[in-house]
């Protein structure tokens, strides 16, 4: 089943075409403040070095968060109408899922995105991909308390916590969900798991 998959969640754009035996193209690189100028010539360049046209997909994977709110709306905005346009199956997958997909350890899988003021966005998975702790917002203090005693690996794109890079697999993200009957684009959501700071001083008004 070819998929294309998206994750803008942060300052690393993902793009690929796949399917659950090889990898047609991809795009995985670290920018800064350029993702709505530069993401739609990714896929349209993942398209062309694939040999395909965006017909010839079967679904798309999104990312829906967490990770920095303009990226995750530009991702799932355009996975929602290329889904729509296309008639296509489309898949909400959590951003942290991307990051730790291609760790084989049997040590636990700590992905986190650094939401500022000593706390992080954050779940706890398996090598399988399987979530032992929901994605959500955390301190880092809390966090490491959660962690103690426990043998696992934190990974991440910045020096918040002492981690490792991320590691995509996009087989193992498309056979993990292979079985999932997608969703209503209309219906898919960002899935932020913080209101953003203008909310917050909204509602404390």
């Amino acid at each position: 089943m070819k998929t294309l998959l998206i994750n803008t969640c942060t300052n690393r754009i993902i793009v690929a075409i796949a399917d659950s035996e090889a990898t047609f193209s991809s795009c995985n690189e670290i920018i800064e403040n350029q993702m709505s100028n530069i993401i739609m010539t990714k896929i349209e360049k993942c398209f062309e070095e694939a040999g395909l046209k965006p017909n010839d997909i079967d679904q798309i994977i999104v990312a829906i968060g967490p990770g920095s709110y303009t990226g995750i709306r530009i991702g799932v905005t355009i996975a929602k109408t290329m889904a729509w346009a296309l008639n296509k199956k489309i898949i909400p997958i959590s951003s942290l899922e991307f990051m730790i997909s291609g760790y084989e350890e049997e040590k636990l899988l700590v992905p986190y995105i650094d939401a500022r003021r000593e706390a992080v966005f954050t779940g706890v998975y398996n090598k399988n991909l399987d979530q032992l702790l929901d994605d959500q917002y955390i301190t880092i203090k809390k966090l490491i308390e959660y962690l103690k005693g426990k043998d696992y690996i934190f990974v991440g794109d910045d020096n918040t916590i002492k981690c490792t890079s991320p590691l995509v697999n996009f087989q193992k993200i498309i056979n993990k969900h292979q079985n999932d009957v997608g969703v209503n684009p209309h219906e898919v959501n960002p899935h932020y798991l913080k209101n953003t700071e203008a909310e917050e001083n909204l509602k404390n008004a």
